[in-house]
């Protein structure tokens, strides 16, 4: 309804730039004000009990801090490897999660605005090939930004970083717990690759596709595969339900596997592994146990100097490493709610390179682009910082005068060992190799010319790619029911 009235009155109050943003500015600001006012209207009490609750059930997770988040209030009895799906043995050695209520649910339908929604209120979408053709090009002197492009996107590039949308209530807090035991001591990644499909490899079926997974398979790590039944079985038993809403919400299957391979990371650590890989490299020797996180750069912004994508493809991590942790909330957040390019943009600001979302927008859902921008969240940098190969610089040297008080809060004192970006080389598009330079290593390829025996699918996820329109509308989401409310991940010791 809010929406028909605006339209309704669009053209008197796009007449000037400023009575737009204005508009928009108000708009935002009355929603806020609303909620500011439903909150105060709660009683006290009911505040305080929530806060005390939460306190509460943390001084009780030490008794039950192994234990996967399914089976927290059922009896121990029926935790079995069945149930588990992994040995009873290995609980002391996988992250768990918690999740604590902030009691800030609404407990109306009413939808809050993404940064989408108030730009087709007042009919700002980018539109028109001249707009997207602007915002696509890789030449950044002569488009790519809003600065190069507010002829062609006037009204989008007047709204965009000046109006942002009201935050979405925070909902629930989840805690994750690191594993209270390691089977090796001096390692940070355990020694375990992670592979998922909808079915099994097997050399009859994908004779080719078979030598990737058998140059892990054959690596001395403990080798895990996962069909699309044991994926759905991890995330519901070891995250609150609002993981898999997200996981279930996303159409792509690849998609899917991108949520998956974070969570499956976060609780059991090891490297992940796309079934289009092959090892070149002895494990123990390209992730020493000095190494807490491994993945390699990744294409997209590298010609226009913002190469801040990493290729999740081939993702090593401890097990409750904060990167992931906040890959899985920015990512269950953006599903839940039905996120489009254009909330990525506004997700950049300030001064987004509009080059990357536009022409990479299918990286953003799961994929390299939002890992990037969520190691750079934990990194307190621009998302759209970029990598180089080598040892990311946890604090830089001008970050030297942080006090031990300063770190009691800050997630980059809880990243453990070395994290490595490698280098990605490749000539023309055949084959990718990563390499670590340091070490003088090839270790993996993809992209191998002729080794693809799987089916060719009813549709890519590449094709929902949009070129002149809004991503994000169709094929991405089963519906367009949003959750309204966000949740926060914390990594705590």
């Amino acid at each position: 309804m809010i929406v028909v009235r605006a339209k309704a009155r669009k053209s008197s109050m796009l007449s000037t730039g400023v009575l737009l943003l204005f508009s928009l500015s108000g708009f935002s600001v009355f929603w806020m004000n609303r909620k500011l006012a439903a909150f105060q209207a709660e009683p006290f009490g009911s505040v305080m009990f929530c806060i005390t609750s939460m306190f509460g059930e943390r001084s009780q997770d030490r008794d039950i801090s192994t234990i996967p988040f399914a089976f927290v209030d059922r009896p121990h009895e029926e935790m079995t490897h069945g149930t588990l799906d992994i040995e009873m043995d290995n609980l002391p050695f996988i992250a768990t999660v918690r999740e604590y209520s902030t009691g800030n649910k609404p407990t109306t339908n009413e939808e809050t605005p993404n940064f989408y929604d108030m730009l087709d209120m007042f009919d700002c979408l980018p539109t028109g090939n001249e707009c997207f053709e602007c915002l696509n090009t890789d030449a950044i002197e002569r488009g790519g930004t809003c600065q190069q492009c507010q002829a062609q996107c006037p009204c989008f590039c007047q709204a965009l970083c000046k109006v942002r949308p009201p935050p979405k209530p925070l909902a629930a807090e989840w805690k994750v717990t690191r594993p209270s035991a390691s089977k090796e001591a001096d390692r940070i990644i355990p020694r375990i690759i992670h592979q998922t499909w909808f079915e099994p490899i097997t050399k009859e079926k994908y004779p080719k596709m078979s030598l990737m997974t058998d140059s892990f398979r054959q690596s001395g790590w403990q080798y895990e595969f996962y069909d699309d039944d044991r994926a759905a079985q991890f995330l519901q038993t070891h995250f609150p339900p609002a993981v898999f809403e997200a996981y279930d919400a996303l159409l792509p299957g690849a998609f899917k596997a991108d949520l998956f391979r974070y969570c499956v990371l976060l609780i059991m650590g090891g490297l992940y592994a796309d079934m289009d890989i092959l090892l070149e490299s002895n494990l123990d020797k390209l992730i020493p146990p000095s190494v807490g996180f491994m993945t390699p750069e990744d294409v997209p912004g590298m010609t226009i100097g913002h190469a801040h994508c990493l290729w999740n493809g081939f993702l090593a991590a401890a097990p409750g490493h904060p990167f992931l942790a906040q890959a899985i909330q920015n990512v269950v957040n953006h599903a839940r709610n039905r996120y489009t390019s254009v909330d990525y943009d506004d997700m950049l600001c300030p001064n987004p390179v509009l080059t990357i979302p536009h022409r990479s927008d299918v990286l953003f859902t799961a994929g390299p682009c939002i890992l990037g921008a969520s190691v750079n969240d934990v990194l307190k940098r621009h998302r759209q910082t970029s990598f180089l190969p080598g040892d990311i610089e946890v604090f830089p040297p001008h970050g030297n005068d942080i006090t031990g008080n300063d770190l009691s809060d800050d997630p980059r004192s809880l990243i453990p060992g070395r994290s490595v970006i490698l280098k990605r080389d490749w000539i023309d598009r055949y084959p990718h190799r990563f390499i670590w330079e340091e070490m003088n290593m090839v270790a993996a390829l993809t992209n191998i010319p002729d080794y693809d025996d799987r089916p060719k699918s009813v549709g890519h996820y590449g094709d929902t790619h949009e070129v002149f329109k809004v991503y994000g509308l169709s094929g991405i989401y089963k519906d367009t029911l949003r959750a309204n409310v966000d949740i926060a991940i914390h990594v705590v010791i």
